[in-house]
């Protein structure tokens, strides 16, 4: 099932316009013939782990904190809800192919002689790993495809996921808004200083702005997204 889970994970995430131009998917299968399922099998370590850890490269705690600070709760979130339910649409085989391109790009390094596993690699050396694999040095090996999937939606993923705000990336218990709590450490969002979701004194002033706005002709206000 890892061949045809890579293939559906080719389909549905390749759809997504934004990856269109990243990666041609052709090669996905072809490392899976290549390398065989020895190359996405799992053994002291789970795509859990690689996620972690590739979070933990891109937004490091320096000054600030980072994906360290929230873990475990931040990968699980990025791994069962992002990746699962938002980039494969809750698509299970497609996110079984995905979850096995992950564990590849903990392993393909040492498959193709480039070095360690990217579990097994310093932060400098993980970065220059995947700079690599964004940069296609893996074309000849037959397995960039594969890399490109799992590292560019990892890298979605991390971004986006830390940056919506996590762990206060929801609407407080019988609330609609999302409020920034006092104290605790700084999120993503406060670290780039947005101004925050809106809140109820926001919407109020909003609501009272544009209460005699003009209705705009033709527009289907039983379409769900407006």
């Amino acid at each position: 099932m890892i061949r045809e889970s890579l293939v559906e994970m080719e389909r549905v995430l390749s759809r997504r316009a934004f990856f269109m131009n990243v990666a041609k998917g052709v090669g996905v299968a072809a490392a899976y013939d290549k390398f065989g399922p020895e190359l996405f099998a799992q053994s002291s370590f789970t795509p859990f782990d690689v996620v972690s850890a590739f979070g933990r490269m891109v937004i490091p705690v320096d000054q600030d904190p980072g994906w360290q600070t929230f873990d475990p709760g931040i990968t699980d979130y990025a791994l069962n809800t992002f990746l699962l339910q938002v980039y494969s649409g809750g698509n299970q085989v497609a996110f079984s192919g995905l979850l096995a391109a992950i564990t590849a790009f903990n392993t393909l390094p040492q498959t193709v002689g480039y070095g360690p596993t990217f579990l097994r690699m310093s932060p400098e050396a993980q970065g220059t790993y995947f700079e690599n694999v964004l940069t296609g040095t893996f074309e000849n090996n037959g397995v960039q495809d594969i890399l490109l999937f799992s590292g560019v939606f990892m890298l979605l993923a991390v971004k986006q996921v830390f940056y919506l705000n996590y762990p206060n990336h929801l609407p407080i218990p019988d609330s609609e808004f999302q409020i920034f709590p006092a104290g605790g450490p700084k999120t993503g969002q406060q670290q780039m200083q947005y101004a925050g979701p809106v809140g109820p004194a926001e919407e109020a002033k909003l609501r009272a702005k544009f209460y005699d706005a003009v209705e705009v002709a033709g527009v289907d206000f039983r379409n769900p997204y407006i």
